[in-house]
């Protein structure tokens, strides 16, 4: 299995991920917020090594002004369950420059997903994260299937973002697809 898992373990990470999986309470606001600092914490590891930004230098008579924006070609599919992850992406924005989100519903058939049509014309050029709360079904397999087969997304466009997965689910997908990139805070044995 060469499937690539990255146990996300930075102490403020595994902090507000202990306290989203084991709270009873999720309309509480301290879980909101925490669901959504959480969020941006691992969509920032995802994206880091992905993201350009170019400095501009504005040289004034007596100071030298930079700039950072990004690169204006770079954009990001975020595939996720709108109505379960929509803490998780609220502030993408913040952190990711043009950001397209699709809604699925992965306890459903995912050859039924309704995909924008200017989504599809550049899904070639975009960087995919896929948010799922907690990895733990094959659904997954058949959208990574459905991306690959029928958009012919290649595998490294693709990285997973969850709180936790299971190693059955990691196994799965290792063994079909051997570049894939999952970001996750804790592995479940199942």
């Amino acid at each position: 299995m060469n499937l690539n898992v990255y146990l996300v373990s930075h102490p403020i990470i595994k902090k507000l991920s202990n306290h989203i999986i084991y709270t009873k309470f999720t309309g509480e606001q301290i879980y909101k917020y925490n669901t959504k600092l959480l969020g941006i914490l691992l969509i920032y590891e995802i994206i880091r090594k992905w993201i350009k930004i170019h400095n501009i230098y504005i040289k004034n008579i007596d100071l030298t002004k930079e700039i950072s924006i990004f690169d204006s070609k770079e954009s990001y599919l975020v595939i996720a369950n709108l109505m379960e992850c929509h803490e998780f992406i609220s502030d993408i924005n913040i952190i990711a420059p043009k950001v397209f989100l699709q809604h699925i519903n992965f306890n459903i058939e995912i050859r039924n997903c309704y995909i924008d049509n200017d989504i599809i014309n550049t899904i070639k050029e975009q960087k995919i994260i896929i948010i799922e709360r907690f990895l733990n079904n094959d659904s997954i397999i058949k959208l990574l299937d459905y991306l690959l087969l029928e958009k012919n997304v290649n595998i490294n466009q693709i990285k997973i973002m969850c709180i936790t997965c299971t190693n059955n689910i990691c196994e799965h997908l290792g063994n079909r697809y051997k570049s894939l990139k999952i970001y996750t805070t804790r592995i479940y044995n199942y």
